[in-house]
């Protein structure tokens, strides 16, 4: 569902998919090939949302800001099944684990991982390709080899999905378009 608040609305590529029950409102963007799960909420009445291309919101999750603020994620961003991010900055690659949450003016790096149920404080730096857990979460270690590969392939995996659902009919991407550099039958 797309809300218009405060004479802004939402701003959907045509090559992204969105879960019928998924709510956008106010000054959202999604770029081509994200894909915003069921049950999501993004809620941009304070501030702007900008999700990147190729990134996977998950089911249930919730994103918001403080006022004046932006909540920004990167392209091939992962955001698991009940994350809460708050006025924050997710670059590109990165993982936030189920249930994690990432608050105002936090920065999760590139390829970096916020382990399920963590919180990420006020103002914290995830460095780029390390695993953070904790409440509050703190960097454990450096990413290489098995987890790292595990991180690149999860954007992958949900552009995947969104596509199986969107031959399926559910979705917005039309037939014949492609979906982050892949061709959509």
């Amino acid at each position: 569902m797309l809300i218009t608040y405060n004479g802004k609305t939402p701003r959907v590529s045509e090559k992204a998919f969105l879960a019928p029950d998924a709510t956008l409102i106010g000054d959202v963007t999604v770029e081509e090939g994200a894909s915003i799960w069921f049950g999501a909420r993004l809620r941009g009445d304070f501030g702007k949302i900008v999700i990147g291309a190729c990134s996977s919101i998950q089911d249930n999750a919730v994103i918001h800001v403080l006022p004046g603020g932006a909540t920004i994620l990167e392209e091939h961003v992962t955001v698991a099944h009940g994350a809460v991010l708050h006025n924050c900055t997710l670059k590109k690659g990165c993982v936030v684990g189920m249930n994690a949450v990432v608050m105002d003016n936090a920065v999760v790096g590139e390829q970096a991982i916020v382990a399920a149920g963590s919180v990420v404080a006020d103002g914290a730096e995830i460095p780029a390709r390390h695993l953070a857990a904790g409440t509050p979460a703190v960097t454990k270690k450096e990413l290489s080899g098995k987890a790292l590969w595990w991180v690149e392939a999860s954007s992958a995996a949900y552009v995947q999905l969104a596509e199986n659902y969107l031959e399926q009919g559910i979705g917005r991407v039309k037939a014949g378009e492609k979906i982050c550099g892949k061709n959509f039958p």
